[in-house]
């Protein structure tokens, strides 16, 4: 497997959140698609960004209300074993279309392949600069799903912005530190990725909103932030989790305090192209010490 698809995979292997807590945040998020499926004007195409161990949702719900379901992930290694595990019934099976997408385009410009190896000879920032314009170039026009151009009803998105390649560059950037690569040019590649997110992320809501028809609808999960279990924000938050003003009360306070991070962003970016008429805050547990506090947006396309 590629360097990217193998990071995905133990990502996705890595999630052991407490069953009890993850089967009551997919009943949220399912009944939350039900409304939207009432709404529908059309119910031939869905489509499924990040689809991954499909712990999030239930795939039987797509399966059942659309002629036609689209899953895709960069792991489909994962994906497959857990389409599995469902044992749907062999009409259900002929219902569902699985395609492998790098959602960034860093897989096809070989980013992570000998990054290391070449960052390790720069020794100035010009270097590294001219290194990582090397591993872009081109990226502005990557596009993925062109053969699903208008042609889906609704797009249902995982927790996946945080996702998209930035944790792996840190992985990378934490192997160069141990090798006792400088500190301050390790902070100048992450600092400089950091601010090359804005594209990947923008560039990948667009592809996204290509595939909408007009009138179609979209629902986005993106993790917001990480929580420990029993601290006093965890707490506030648990107790706030229900009413939406509370918690964006407890939002704007965070995002003062720490700012715009890419689950943020990616959300934002969607405000623009489409028309946001619902939302909702969740708690995703992520292991035995944290969980994720996620907002869920619906749009429609106008």
């Amino acid at each position: 497997m590629k360097e990217i698809e193998v990071f995905n995979r133990d990502l996705n292997q890595s999630l052991s959140g407490d069953e009890k807590q993850m089967n009551a945040f997919r009943v949220q998020v399912d009944l939350l698609l039900r409304s939207v499926y009432e709404r529908l004007e059309l119910n031939n195409k869905a489509i499924i960004i990040g689809a991954g161990k499909m712990n999030d949702f239930s795939l039987t719900f797509f399966v059942k209300n659309f002629d036609e379901v689209i899953l895709t992930d960069i792991d489909l290694s994962t994906l497959n074993e857990a389409v599995s595990e469902l044992r749907l019934l062999n009409k259900e099976n002929k219902k569902i279309t699985k395609i492998r997408i790098d959602y960034t385009g860093f897989e096809i410009n070989q980013f992570f392949s000998d990054f290391k190896e070449r960052i390790v000879n720069c020794h100035s920032f010009e270097k590294v600069e001219q290194v990582l314009k090397s591993k872009l170039r081109g990226l502005e026009n990557y596009s993925f799903l062109k053969d699903y151009k208008e042609t889906a009803d609704f797009v249902f998105i995982s927790p996946i912005y945080t996702q998209l390649v930035y944790n792996q560059i840190l992985r990378e950037c934490s192997i160069l530190r141990e090798s006792g690569y400088p500190e301050h040019m390790i902070k100048y590649i992450e600092s400089s990725m950091l601010d090359e997110m804005i594209g990947v992320i923008e560039r990948f809501n667009e592809n996204i909103f290509k595939t909408l028809k007009p009138r179609a609808e979209l629902m986005a999960l993106s993790d917001i932030f990480q929580v420990d279990i029993g601290s006093n924000f965890y707490l506030r938050v648990k107790n706030g989790i229900k009413n939406h003003e509370v918690m964006e009360e407890i939002y704007e306070g965070y995002k003062k305090k720490f700012g715009i991070g890419l689950g943020d962003y990616g959300l934002l970016n969607l405000d623009e192209k489409l028309k946001p008429y619902l939302s909702r805050w969740l708690i995703w547990p992520f292991d035995d010490k944290s969980v994720f506090i996620v907002k869920l947006k619906i749009y429609k396309k106008i």
